[in-house]
Protein backbone atom coordinates (compact mmCIF):
# COMPACT_ATOMS: atom_id res chain seq x y z
CA UNK A 1 0.00 0.00 0.00
CA UNK A 2 2.84 2.39 0.84
CA UNK A 3 4.33 1.84 -2.57
CA UNK A 4 1.01 2.63 -4.15
CA UNK A 5 0.64 5.81 -2.15
CA UNK A 6 3.92 7.21 -3.47
CA UNK A 7 3.52 8.94 -6.79
CA UNK A 8 6.81 8.57 -8.62
CA UNK A 9 5.86 11.11 -11.21
CA UNK A 10 9.35 12.07 -12.33
CA UNK A 11 12.33 9.72 -11.92
CA UNK A 12 15.97 10.55 -12.55
CA UNK A 13 17.56 7.15 -13.25
CA UNK A 14 20.06 5.70 -10.81
CA UNK A 15 19.18 7.89 -7.83
CA UNK A 16 17.37 7.66 -4.54
CA UNK A 17 13.83 9.00 -4.17
CA UNK A 18 13.33 12.28 -2.38
CA UNK A 19 11.19 11.94 0.74
CA UNK A 20 8.07 14.17 0.90
CA UNK A 21 9.45 15.66 4.13
CA UNK A 22 13.02 16.67 3.26
CA UNK A 23 14.91 17.79 6.35
CA UNK A 24 16.48 21.05 5.29
CA UNK A 25 17.63 21.95 8.78
CA UNK A 26 20.13 19.11 8.81
CA UNK A 27 21.80 20.47 5.67
CA UNK A 28 21.54 24.20 6.08
CA UNK A 29 24.99 24.45 7.66
CA UNK A 30 26.65 23.21 4.48
CA UNK A 31 24.19 24.58 1.94
CA UNK A 32 26.31 27.57 0.94
CA UNK A 33 29.32 25.36 0.26
CA UNK A 34 27.17 22.94 -1.71
CA UNK A 35 25.68 25.71 -3.76
CA UNK A 36 29.07 27.30 -4.46
CA UNK A 37 30.34 23.96 -5.70
CA UNK A 38 27.27 23.55 -7.85
CA UNK A 39 27.66 27.09 -9.17
CA UNK A 40 31.22 26.33 -10.17
CA UNK A 41 30.04 23.25 -12.09
CA UNK A 42 27.05 25.19 -13.48
CA UNK A 43 24.58 22.53 -12.30
CA UNK A 44 22.61 21.78 -9.13
CA UNK A 45 20.96 18.61 -7.92
CA UNK A 46 17.42 18.50 -6.62
CA UNK A 47 18.72 18.03 -3.06
CA UNK A 48 20.93 21.10 -3.38
CA UNK A 49 18.00 23.08 -4.76
CA UNK A 50 15.85 22.05 -1.79
CA UNK A 51 18.54 23.12 0.67
CA UNK A 52 18.92 26.52 -0.98
CA UNK A 53 15.16 27.11 -0.98
CA UNK A 54 14.81 26.26 2.70
CA UNK A 55 17.69 28.54 3.65
CA UNK A 56 17.03 31.52 1.40
CA UNK A 57 13.27 31.70 0.84
CA UNK A 58 12.05 35.04 2.24
CA UNK A 59 8.55 33.64 2.65
CA UNK A 60 9.84 30.82 4.85
CA UNK A 61 11.99 33.31 6.75
CA UNK A 62 8.90 35.40 7.52
CA UNK A 63 7.05 32.32 8.76
CA UNK A 64 9.97 31.36 10.98
CA UNK A 65 9.93 34.89 12.39
CA UNK A 66 6.21 34.53 13.13
CA UNK A 67 6.98 31.28 15.01
CA UNK A 68 9.70 33.06 17.02
CA UNK A 69 7.34 35.89 17.88
CA UNK A 70 4.74 33.44 19.12
CA UNK A 71 7.39 31.60 21.12
CA UNK A 72 8.05 34.90 22.84
CA UNK A 73 4.32 35.23 23.53
CA UNK A 74 4.36 31.79 25.14
CA UNK A 75 7.35 32.75 27.26
CA UNK A 76 5.46 35.85 28.40
CA UNK A 77 2.30 33.85 29.13
CA UNK A 78 4.31 31.38 31.22
CA UNK A 79 5.22 33.96 33.87
CA UNK A 80 4.34 33.02 37.46
CA UNK A 81 2.32 36.14 38.19
CA UNK A 82 0.60 38.90 36.22
CA UNK A 83 3.21 41.45 37.28
CA UNK A 84 6.35 41.90 39.33
CA UNK A 85 6.13 42.74 43.07
CA UNK A 86 5.78 46.41 43.97
CA UNK A 87 7.99 47.85 46.71
CA UNK A 88 6.89 51.06 48.45
CA UNK A 89 9.09 53.03 50.86
CA UNK A 90 7.87 56.01 52.83
CA UNK A 91 9.13 58.25 55.62
CA UNK A 92 7.91 61.30 57.50
CA UNK A 93 9.07 63.53 60.30
CA UNK A 94 6.76 65.00 62.97
CA UNK A 95 8.28 68.34 64.06
CA UNK A 96 5.49 69.08 66.55
CA UNK A 97 6.64 66.20 68.76
CA UNK A 98 9.32 66.76 71.37
CA UNK A 99 11.78 64.26 69.97
CA UNK A 100 11.01 65.11 66.31
CA UNK A 101 11.17 61.39 65.53
CA UNK A 102 11.41 60.04 61.97
CA UNK A 103 8.63 57.67 61.04
CA UNK A 104 9.02 55.31 58.08
CA UNK A 105 7.32 52.32 56.46
CA UNK A 106 7.91 49.53 53.96
CA UNK A 107 5.12 47.95 51.86
CA UNK A 108 5.39 45.01 49.38
CA UNK A 109 2.46 44.22 47.05
CA UNK A 110 2.08 41.25 44.70
CA UNK A 111 -0.74 40.59 42.22
CA UNK A 112 -1.69 36.92 41.84
CA UNK A 113 -3.64 35.02 39.18
CA UNK A 114 -7.30 34.27 39.78
CA UNK A 115 -9.82 32.34 37.74
CA UNK A 116 -7.07 30.02 36.43
CA UNK A 117 -6.05 32.79 34.02
CA UNK A 118 -2.37 31.90 34.20
CA UNK A 119 -2.90 28.36 32.91
CA UNK A 120 -5.50 29.51 30.39
CA UNK A 121 -3.13 32.15 29.03
CA UNK A 122 -0.39 29.57 28.63
CA UNK A 123 -2.78 27.21 26.87
CA UNK A 124 -3.86 29.92 24.44
CA UNK A 125 -0.26 30.94 23.70
CA UNK A 126 0.80 27.31 23.26
CA UNK A 127 -2.04 26.67 20.80
CA UNK A 128 -1.15 29.83 18.87
CA UNK A 129 2.46 28.64 18.72
CA UNK A 130 1.32 25.27 17.38
CA UNK A 131 -0.75 27.06 14.76
CA UNK A 132 2.24 29.10 13.58
CA UNK A 133 4.44 26.01 13.50
CA UNK A 134 1.90 24.09 11.41
CA UNK A 135 1.53 27.01 9.02
CA UNK A 136 5.30 26.90 8.56
CA UNK A 137 5.19 23.15 7.92
CA UNK A 138 2.50 23.55 5.26
CA UNK A 139 4.52 26.32 3.61
CA UNK A 140 7.49 23.96 3.55
CA UNK A 141 5.40 21.38 1.69
CA UNK A 142 4.32 24.01 -0.83
CA UNK A 143 7.92 25.20 -1.21
CA UNK A 144 9.14 21.66 -1.88
CA UNK A 145 6.45 21.23 -4.52
CA UNK A 146 7.43 24.51 -6.17
CA UNK A 147 11.13 23.62 -6.15
CA UNK A 148 10.44 20.19 -7.63
CA UNK A 149 8.20 21.65 -10.34
CA UNK A 150 10.71 24.39 -11.21
CA UNK A 151 13.53 21.83 -11.22
CA UNK A 152 11.72 19.46 -13.57
CA UNK A 153 10.69 22.33 -15.81
CA UNK A 154 14.38 22.98 -16.47
CA UNK A 155 14.87 19.31 -17.36
CA UNK A 156 11.85 19.51 -19.62
CA UNK A 157 13.10 22.74 -21.20
CA UNK A 158 16.45 21.08 -21.89
CA UNK A 159 14.68 18.18 -23.52
CA UNK A 160 12.42 20.55 -25.44
CA UNK A 161 15.48 22.35 -26.82
CA UNK A 162 17.01 19.02 -27.88
CA UNK A 163 13.87 18.00 -29.78
CA UNK A 164 13.58 21.48 -31.30
CA UNK A 165 17.18 21.28 -32.49
CA UNK A 166 16.52 17.91 -34.13
CA UNK A 167 13.40 19.32 -35.75
CA UNK A 168 15.36 22.22 -37.26
CA UNK A 169 17.90 19.79 -38.68
CA UNK A 170 15.13 17.67 -40.20
CA UNK A 171 13.33 20.71 -41.62
CA UNK A 172 16.58 22.01 -43.09
CA UNK A 173 17.10 18.68 -44.80
CA UNK A 174 13.54 18.78 -46.17
CA UNK A 175 14.04 22.32 -47.47
CA UNK A 176 17.34 21.31 -49.17
CA UNK A 177 15.73 18.26 -50.78
CA UNK A 178 12.73 20.20 -52.06
CA UNK A 179 14.94 23.01 -53.32
CA UNK A 180 17.03 20.52 -55.26
CA UNK A 181 13.88 18.93 -56.68
CA UNK A 182 12.59 22.33 -57.76
CA UNK A 183 15.82 22.99 -59.64
CA UNK A 184 15.41 19.61 -61.32
CA UNK A 185 11.84 20.49 -62.24
CA UNK A 186 10.38 17.69 -60.15
CA UNK A 187 8.64 19.91 -57.57
CA UNK A 188 6.88 23.24 -57.68
CA UNK A 189 7.72 26.58 -56.15
CA UNK A 190 4.72 26.12 -53.86
CA UNK A 191 6.35 23.04 -52.34
CA UNK A 192 9.56 24.97 -51.74
CA UNK A 193 7.68 27.82 -50.07
CA UNK A 194 5.94 25.32 -47.82
CA UNK A 195 9.28 23.75 -46.91
CA UNK A 196 10.79 27.15 -46.12
CA UNK A 197 7.78 27.99 -43.93
CA UNK A 198 8.20 24.67 -42.11
CA UNK A 199 11.88 25.43 -41.48
CA UNK A 200 10.96 28.87 -40.14
CA UNK A 201 8.39 27.32 -37.81
CA UNK A 202 10.97 24.84 -36.53
CA UNK A 203 13.49 27.61 -35.93
CA UNK A 204 10.81 29.61 -34.14
CA UNK A 205 10.09 26.63 -31.88
CA UNK A 206 13.81 26.29 -31.17
CA UNK A 207 14.07 29.97 -30.26
CA UNK A 208 11.05 29.56 -28.00
CA UNK A 209 12.65 26.51 -26.37
CA UNK A 210 15.85 28.48 -25.72
CA UNK A 211 13.85 31.27 -24.11
CA UNK A 212 11.88 28.77 -22.00
CA UNK A 213 15.11 27.21 -20.76
CA UNK A 214 16.50 30.56 -19.66
CA UNK A 215 13.19 31.55 -18.06
CA UNK A 216 12.89 28.22 -16.25
CA UNK A 217 16.34 28.79 -14.75
CA UNK A 218 15.25 32.24 -13.58
CA UNK A 219 12.05 30.75 -12.15
CA UNK A 220 14.14 28.29 -10.17
CA UNK A 221 16.20 31.12 -8.66
CA UNK A 222 12.95 32.73 -7.49
CA UNK A 223 11.87 29.69 -5.48
CA UNK A 224 15.45 29.24 -4.24
CA UNK A 225 15.51 32.83 -3.01
CA UNK A 226 18.74 33.69 -4.86
CA UNK A 227 19.63 36.35 -7.41
CA UNK A 228 18.64 35.72 -11.06
CA UNK A 229 22.31 36.25 -11.91
CA UNK A 230 23.01 32.99 -10.03
CA UNK A 231 20.85 30.97 -12.41
CA UNK A 232 22.41 27.58 -13.13
CA UNK A 233 21.41 24.35 -14.80
CA UNK A 234 20.27 21.11 -13.17
CA UNK A 235 21.53 17.55 -13.26
CA UNK A 236 19.65 14.45 -14.33
CA UNK A 237 17.52 13.20 -17.18
CA UNK A 238 13.76 13.59 -17.41
CA UNK A 239 11.87 10.31 -17.54
CA UNK A 240 8.13 10.30 -16.86
CA UNK A 241 6.65 7.25 -15.18
CA UNK A 242 2.88 7.09 -14.74
CA UNK A 243 1.23 5.27 -11.84
CA UNK A 244 -2.37 4.81 -10.78
CA UNK A 245 -3.59 6.86 -7.83
CA UNK A 246 -5.37 5.52 -4.76
CA UNK A 247 -9.14 6.14 -4.67
CA UNK A 248 -10.06 9.82 -4.47
CA UNK A 249 -11.91 9.32 -1.18
CA UNK A 250 -8.75 7.84 0.33
CA UNK A 251 -6.68 10.77 -0.89
CA UNK A 252 -9.16 13.20 0.63
CA UNK A 253 -8.90 11.41 3.97
CA UNK A 254 -5.10 11.45 3.75
CA UNK A 255 -5.09 15.18 2.99
CA UNK A 256 -7.51 16.06 5.79
CA UNK A 257 -5.47 14.08 8.30
CA UNK A 258 -2.04 15.18 7.07
CA UNK A 259 -2.28 18.76 5.83
CA UNK A 260 -0.51 21.06 8.25
CA UNK A 261 -2.74 24.05 7.45
CA UNK A 262 -5.74 22.06 8.72
CA UNK A 263 -3.80 21.28 11.88
CA UNK A 264 -3.02 24.99 12.17
CA UNK A 265 -6.74 25.78 11.90
CA UNK A 266 -7.51 23.27 14.66
CA UNK A 267 -4.85 24.88 16.85
CA UNK A 268 -6.41 28.31 16.25
CA UNK A 269 -9.75 26.95 17.46
CA UNK A 270 -8.09 25.61 20.60
CA UNK A 271 -6.43 28.99 21.17
CA UNK A 272 -9.73 30.84 20.78
CA UNK A 273 -11.45 28.39 23.13
CA UNK A 274 -8.85 29.24 25.76
CA UNK A 275 -9.33 32.91 24.91
CA UNK A 276 -13.06 32.61 25.61
CA UNK A 277 -12.36 30.96 28.95
CA UNK A 278 -9.94 33.77 29.79
CA UNK A 279 -12.62 36.34 28.97
CA UNK A 280 -15.13 34.54 31.20
CA UNK A 281 -12.62 34.40 34.04
CA UNK A 282 -12.18 38.18 34.02
CA UNK A 283 -15.28 38.48 36.23
CA UNK A 284 -13.04 37.08 38.97
CA UNK A 285 -10.45 39.85 39.29
CA UNK A 286 -6.87 39.22 40.29
CA UNK A 287 -6.05 39.71 43.95
CA UNK A 288 -3.29 41.91 45.28
CA UNK A 289 -1.74 40.73 48.50
CA UNK A 290 0.50 43.01 50.49
CA UNK A 291 2.54 43.13 53.65
CA UNK A 292 3.91 46.15 55.45
CA UNK A 293 6.21 47.26 58.21
CA UNK A 294 5.87 50.69 59.85
CA UNK A 295 8.02 52.37 62.47
CA UNK A 296 5.96 54.93 64.37
CA UNK A 297 6.76 56.67 67.65
CA UNK A 298 9.34 54.07 68.53
CA UNK A 299 6.97 51.17 67.88
CA UNK A 300 7.24 48.49 65.22
CA UNK A 301 4.04 47.76 63.32
CA UNK A 302 3.56 44.71 61.06
CA UNK A 303 0.57 43.80 58.94
CA UNK A 304 -0.78 42.21 55.76
CA UNK A 305 -3.88 42.45 53.62
CA UNK A 306 -5.51 41.92 50.24
CA UNK A 307 -7.17 44.19 47.71
CA UNK A 308 -9.21 43.56 44.60
CA UNK A 309 -11.20 45.65 42.10
CA UNK A 310 -14.98 45.40 42.17
CA UNK A 311 -16.61 44.45 38.87
CA UNK A 312 -19.44 46.93 39.28
CA UNK A 313 -19.25 49.17 36.23
CA UNK A 314 -17.33 46.85 33.94
CA UNK A 315 -18.58 43.25 33.82
CA UNK A 316 -16.39 42.20 30.85
CA UNK A 317 -19.41 41.16 28.77
CA UNK A 318 -17.90 42.90 25.73
CA UNK A 319 -14.68 40.92 26.02
CA UNK A 320 -16.66 37.70 26.30
CA UNK A 321 -18.73 38.57 23.25
CA UNK A 322 -15.60 39.33 21.21
CA UNK A 323 -13.91 36.11 22.32
CA UNK A 324 -17.00 34.08 21.42
CA UNK A 325 -17.12 35.73 17.99
CA UNK A 326 -13.42 34.98 17.40
CA UNK A 327 -14.01 31.33 18.31
CA UNK A 328 -16.97 31.11 15.93
CA UNK A 329 -14.93 32.73 13.18
CA UNK A 330 -12.05 30.27 13.59
CA UNK A 331 -14.51 27.35 13.53
CA UNK A 332 -16.09 28.62 10.31
CA UNK A 333 -12.68 29.20 8.74
CA UNK A 334 -11.59 25.68 9.66
CA UNK A 335 -14.71 24.18 8.11
CA UNK A 336 -14.25 26.27 4.97
CA UNK A 337 -10.63 25.11 4.74
CA UNK A 338 -11.71 21.48 5.17
CA UNK A 339 -14.16 21.80 2.29
CA UNK A 340 -11.57 23.65 0.20
CA UNK A 341 -9.10 20.84 0.84
CA UNK A 342 -11.57 18.28 -0.45
CA UNK A 343 -12.24 20.38 -3.57
CA UNK A 344 -8.52 20.85 -4.18
CA UNK A 345 -7.80 17.13 -3.92
CA UNK A 346 -10.71 16.16 -6.18
CA UNK A 347 -9.67 18.81 -8.71
CA UNK A 348 -6.02 17.78 -8.57
CA UNK A 349 -6.91 14.11 -9.09
CA UNK A 350 -9.09 14.94 -12.09
CA UNK A 351 -6.33 17.11 -13.50
CA UNK A 352 -3.73 14.40 -12.98
CA UNK A 353 -5.84 11.68 -14.56
CA UNK A 354 -6.53 13.88 -17.57
CA UNK A 355 -2.86 14.71 -18.12
CA UNK A 356 -1.88 11.09 -17.53
CA UNK A 357 -4.21 9.99 -20.31
CA UNK A 358 -2.72 12.60 -22.62
CA UNK A 359 0.83 11.50 -21.77
CA UNK A 360 0.01 7.87 -22.43
CA UNK A 361 -1.33 8.84 -25.82
CA UNK A 362 1.33 11.46 -26.58
CA UNK A 363 4.44 9.79 -25.19
CA UNK A 364 8.03 10.09 -26.34
CA UNK A 365 7.73 7.12 -28.67
CA UNK A 366 5.12 9.01 -30.67
CA UNK A 367 7.55 11.90 -31.09
CA UNK A 368 10.30 9.49 -32.11
CA UNK A 369 7.95 7.82 -34.61
CA UNK A 370 7.08 11.21 -36.09
CA UNK A 371 10.77 12.03 -36.52
CA UNK A 372 11.42 8.59 -38.03
CA UNK A 373 8.48 9.01 -40.41
CA UNK A 374 9.87 12.30 -41.69
CA UNK A 375 13.31 10.78 -42.17
CA UNK A 376 11.81 7.88 -44.14
CA UNK A 377 9.78 10.30 -46.23
CA UNK A 378 12.92 12.28 -47.00
CA UNK A 379 14.65 9.09 -48.18
CA UNK A 380 11.62 8.21 -50.27
CA UNK A 381 11.59 11.70 -51.80
CA UNK A 382 15.26 11.40 -52.65
CA UNK A 383 14.51 8.05 -54.29
CA UNK A 384 11.55 9.52 -56.18
CA UNK A 385 9.03 7.24 -54.49
CA UNK A 386 6.91 10.01 -52.95
CA UNK A 387 6.16 13.62 -53.73
CA UNK A 388 7.10 16.71 -51.75
CA UNK A 389 3.56 17.02 -50.42
CA UNK A 390 3.95 13.74 -48.52
CA UNK A 391 7.20 14.91 -46.95
CA UNK A 392 5.73 18.29 -46.06
CA UNK A 393 2.71 16.60 -44.48
CA UNK A 394 5.04 14.48 -42.32
CA UNK A 395 6.99 17.63 -41.45
CA UNK A 396 3.86 19.49 -40.36
CA UNK A 397 2.79 16.46 -38.33
CA UNK A 398 6.14 16.40 -36.50
CA UNK A 399 5.85 20.07 -35.51
CA UNK A 400 2.35 19.54 -34.16
CA UNK A 401 3.22 16.32 -32.32
CA UNK A 402 6.25 17.94 -30.73
CA UNK A 403 4.20 20.86 -29.41
CA UNK A 404 1.52 18.55 -28.02
CA UNK A 405 4.16 16.33 -26.41
CA UNK A 406 5.88 19.25 -24.66
CA UNK A 407 2.59 20.78 -23.53
CA UNK A 408 1.41 17.44 -22.12
CA UNK A 409 4.56 17.14 -20.02
CA UNK A 410 4.25 20.73 -18.80
CA UNK A 411 0.66 20.10 -17.78
CA UNK A 412 1.71 16.89 -16.06
CA UNK A 413 4.29 18.71 -13.91
CA UNK A 414 1.60 21.22 -12.91
CA UNK A 415 -0.84 18.41 -12.10
CA UNK A 416 1.59 16.55 -9.84
CA UNK A 417 2.57 19.77 -8.08
CA UNK A 418 -1.14 20.41 -7.38
CA UNK A 419 -1.46 16.86 -6.03
CA UNK A 420 1.53 17.33 -3.74
CA UNK A 421 0.24 20.59 -2.29
CA UNK A 422 -3.40 19.52 -2.01
CA UNK A 423 -2.49 16.29 -0.19
CA UNK A 424 -0.06 18.04 2.13
CA UNK A 425 2.93 16.19 0.71
CA UNK A 426 1.37 12.70 0.80
CA UNK A 427 2.05 12.42 -2.93
CA UNK A 428 5.02 14.00 -4.64
CA UNK A 429 7.35 13.84 -7.59
CA UNK A 430 10.54 11.97 -6.82
CA UNK A 431 14.01 12.27 -8.20
CA UNK A 432 17.61 11.90 -7.16
CA UNK A 433 20.74 13.92 -6.86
Amino acid sequence: MNKRLLLCAMIVPGALAVSPMVSAQAKESVSLKEYQQAKASQAVSLNQAMVMAFENSPVLALRRAAVSIQQGQLDHASRWAPSNPELELGARQTPDQADESLEYGVRVTQEIWMGNRGDLGQSRARSNLTSRQQELEYLKVATKARVRAAYFRILLAQKELETATRAVELMQRTKDLVEMSVKQGKQTRIDLNTAVIGLARARNQKASAEQKLEQSKIDLTEVLGVSPSDAVGVTGELDVTLEDLPPTSQLVEMAQSQRADLKAAAARIAADESGLEVAKSLTIPNLKVFGFYDREEGSNLFGAGVSMPLTVFHDYSGEQRQAAARLKTSELEAEALRLATERQVVSAVARYESTAVRLRQMNESILERSEETLQLMQKALRAGKVGASDVLAAQDNLLSVRQEYVQAQNDYIDAVRALEISTGGALSMSAGS
